[in-house]
């Protein structure tokens, strides 16, 4: 059954400090709610849990490859990529198999879906349909692969080509819970918005041309989107417009590169996106690919606990190692790490009556703490379960910063029978009644018990066998 019986407010949130957080996990209420005839409150306490928590869109992403055939970590992401011409073989014919089968794969290993689609890699000559249809473009060698060819996007049907590709995913994958996020990829190597390895070298698309590809993703897609920090170096402005659309995230394509030669990443391009857009984290996710993998970190002797600490201290919610193994030297490190990362909700008091009239109302709040370095970056909602029956609230958890705040739900009893009921909490996608958030702390979920309820006759609570 389905009701909406619930009003529901949020207070503010912040960052608060070790002491605060433990004195309001200490505080006992037990004050008379005139609500609805209560008797008196009741509080429950909770206990953190620590270690990895698998969750949608934080921690660990298996790269190519379910996490069956990956089981380093609990993942609930399966990262891949595409190349453009496997979707859009001919303008305007897409075959968005390859697609739907990593999203199978994922599916049946209990992941969502993270994927990119490349202009070109290794082995693929680029969406050479549109070349032999006439679109103009460049051609080029790119790793020694002869006869690369990318087209050229400052031209009006090259545009409206990939405008209608990006209007096509959208309507197929644009609101799909199954998809974890999507990359802004097609240009450049491997789509990270950079030719460097190309020769000769096409020019960058202009920035009004690399805005209206933005544009198109920003306007037609719902799941979280990231860019690439490279263009960030390609072209400022661009990067600096899809950024402050607030619902594009980057993404750190040489995470942990130290190279100590010369020019690295670590040193001398993300410092600057960070003080360029420090805040936006806030709104979008940061996501991390090793530079090489973590055995060339090892093997290079970079500093490869600064990177796990950088990460940590910039937000991000997400890595991938590529398709490595993490060197057992990393691996505790790593393990300590990947706990940190992405948003972390520890419900650390409920509050409600012991009992209450039926057909009248009463006050349930919670307060919580998210100790990860992160938002959520979709929406969950409080679902409350009172025996039987599950009320839907409009409570949401995304953008809930790291910090504490206070949710209540005033919640109606109308349809609950007198007796004593069990309620629990738990917290699902709008409009469904099934929770898929583990909660950090003791218990088993998504659904976690807060208690028992007594609802009496109209205007006559009863005694509770509660605490």
């Amino acid at each position: 059954m389905r009701v909406f019986p619930c009003r529901a407010k949020s207070s503010g949130q912040g960052r608060a400090s070790a002491a605060a957080i433990a004195l309001a996990v200490a505080v006992l209420l037990a004050s008379p709610v005139a609500n609805g005839g209560a008797d008196t409150d009741q509080t429950i306490n909770f206990t953190e849990r620590t270690g990895i928590i698998k969750n949608p869109g934080v921690g660990y992403q298996t790269f190519g490859r379910p996490v069956a055939r990956d089981e380093q970590f609990p993942s609930s992401v399966l990262y891949t990529r595409l190349n453009w011409s496997q979707i859009e073989p001919r303008p305007g014919t897409y075959r968005f198999a390859p697609i739907d089968r990593a999203l199978l794969q994922a599916r049946s290993a209990g992941q969502r879906l993270a994927f990119r689609i490349m202009g070109f890699e290794e082995g693929d000559a680029g969406p050479t349909g549109l070349r032999d249809a006439g679109y103009p473009g460049y051609s080029f060698s790119f790793y020694q692969h002869a006869n690369v060819w990318f087209p050229d996007m400052n031209q009006r049907v090259v545009q409206q080509d990939l405008a209608n590709l990006v209007v096509a995913l959208g309507r197929r994958y644009g609101a799909d819970p199954s998809i974890d996020s999507i990359d802004i990829g097609f240009v450049g190597d491997w789509g990270e918005f950079h030719f460097s390895d190309t020769n000769p070298t096409p020019p960058m698309p202009s920035t009004s041309s690399l805005n209206a590809l933005h544009d198109a993703f920003s306007s037609n897609l719902a799941v979280p989107l990231v860019t690439s920090g490279t263009l960030y170096g390609q072209d400022v402005n661009a990067f600096n417009y899809a950024i402050h659309k607030k619902n594009i995230g980057w993404r750190v394509d040489c995470w942990g590169d130290y190279d100590p030669s010369g020019w690295n990443h670590m040193r001398d391009l993300y410092p600057r996106i960070i003080a360029d857009v420090p805040n936006a984290w806030k709104e979008a996710p940061v996501v991390l690919e090793t530079c090489g993998t973590m055995s060339f970190w090892v093997s290079s002797q970079y500093p490869w606990q600064q990177a796990l600490q950088w990460a940590i201290d910039n937000h991000a919610s997400q890595f991938n190692n590529k398709n490595d193994m993490v060197p057992a030297i990393m691996y505790p490190a790593v393990k300590e790490m990947i706990a940190k990362l992405g948003y972390r909700f520890v419900l650390t008091r409920a509050q409600f009556p012991k009992s209450v009239a039926h057909d009248t109302s009463f006050d349930l709040t919670l307060d919580w703490t998210n100790t990860g370095n992160a938002p959520m970056y979709f929406d969950r909602r409080l679902v409350v379960r009172i025996g039987t029956r599950i009320i839907e609230t409009a409570i949401s958890m995304k953008g809930f910063l790291p910090g504490t705040r206070r949710d209540v739900a005033t919640i109606n009893t109308r349809d609950l029978a007198p007796g004593a009921h069990p309620v629990q909490i738990g917290l699902a996608a709008a409009g469904s009644q099934d929770p898929d958030i583990t909660l950090a702390i003791q218990g088993a979920g998504p659904w976690y018990n807060l208690g028992e309820l007594a609802i009496g006759h109209s205007g006559s609570p009863v005694l509770s066998h509660g605490r």
